[in-house]
This record gives structure tokens, sequence and C-alpha cells, in this order.
């Protein structure tokens, strides 16, 4: 939606702008710079500020990882809603992901999956997000440690490794995925073993 001159100062577009956002779920798009005019106009009108439609943008944001939109969006946010559940939650979530604490980001996320259940594609987002910062970090690692930052486990995981398999060059050797992506002699390897572990990146990885 493209708004200019005094429309990005008139509340009576609120309702359309907000109508944006269900708009985007539905279709699965994100419109960043609509959004911040929504959140700007709720600066200027807070008294017409909807929490469910920061909800919805937030969560939004964060599935746009690794872009700068959550950090973008949850700035102009009110400081009396960010203290407060669910955005306080959000926020928590956010910071996990961004520092690529993924164990303390599913933890967390397990006991608020109500802010995106309208929302198709969240847990997803986040996983793409963790297999981005994955192969930037190993070359190989133990699928175990694989399930644990992706929170899956069982058929679930096993789907996923096929897919990456057949579409992302992964190889699987007994308990240990290669990522096949040339990083092995720059990282360098455990002692004892030429498996990366997690563990050596607990810091970065949450493990």
């Amino acid at each position: 939606m493209e708004l200019k001159g005094k429309d990005r100062y008139n509340p009576e577009l609120i309702p359309r702008l907000e109508e944006s956002v269900d708009k985007q779920i539905s279709d699965n798009t994100f419109d960043l710079s609509t959004n911040l005019v929504l959140l700007r106009m709720y600066q200027f009108f807070p008294d017409q500020t909807n929490s469910t439609v920061l909800v919805k943008i937030l969560v939004k944001a964060l599935m746009q990882l690794p872009g700068t939109d959550f950090t973008q969006c949850a700035y102009l946010v009110p400081q009396r809603f960010q203290l407060e559940e669910p955005i306080a939650n959000l926020l928590t979530l956010a910071q996990y992901a961004e520092c690529m604490q993924f164990k303390e980001f599913w933890e967390v996320a397990s006991k608020c999956k109500y802010l995106w259940e309208s929302i198709p594609g969240f847990e997803e987002s986040i996983r793409n997000f963790a297999l981005h910062a994955i192969n930037l970090t190993f070359s190989q690692i133990r699928k175990q440690k694989l399930g644990e930052i992706l929170s899956l486990t069982g058929k679930d995981l096993d789907a996923l490794v096929k897919e990456r398999v057949a579409n992302s060059g992964w190889q699987v050797v007994g308990e240990v995925v290669h990522l096949g992506n040339a990083l092995k002699s720059q990282i360098g390897k455990s002692s004892g073993s030429n498996v990366l572990e997690v563990s050596q990146f607990g810091p970065l990885m949450g493990l």
C-alpha cells in the first residue's frame, strides 16, 4: 500500500492499514514500509493502537530473519507494550534468534505458540534461518545436534535431511551430516574427531 503526503498521518487510514496486515498473512507476503507507517500511526494516535495487530506485525517481521525487519518494527512499538506479554515474549524470542541461541528460542516458543497459530510458516521460517546459520558455521554436524537446533526429531528430522540431501548437496554418513559447504578447512576440527560439534560454539547456538 502506497501512502503519500498527509495520508501518512491520517488516522482514518488505520483500519485500511490493519487490513493490509491481515492480507499479508493470508497472501504469505510482507510489506515492511506499510507496516512501519501503521506503527508510526499508532505512535501518533496511541488510543487507536491494536495490540493484536502489533503482535501480527512483529511475528511477520521475525519471519524475515536474517533481515533487520523485526528490529525496525520493534523500535516503533510503544514501551508500555514491550514490557508486557505477549510482545515481551516476542522480543525475547527475537533476541535468542538473532544471537543464534536456538535451544533457548525453542524452549520459549513452546510456551507461546498461540502467538502465531493464525500465521502460516512461522516455525518453518525460523528453521530456515537456523539452517542458514548452520551452513555459515559448520561443514558437518551430528544429526542429533542438528535436530536440537531445529527442534525436530524422528520422521520430521529425517524428512528435512532427506530433502536437503536431494536439493542442497548434503550427505549423510552414519549419524554425521556433511553440509557440502567447504568450511572444513576454515573452521578446524574438534580434537580426536573430524566432526564439528555444536558444543564448540555453545554461545553461538545455545547448546
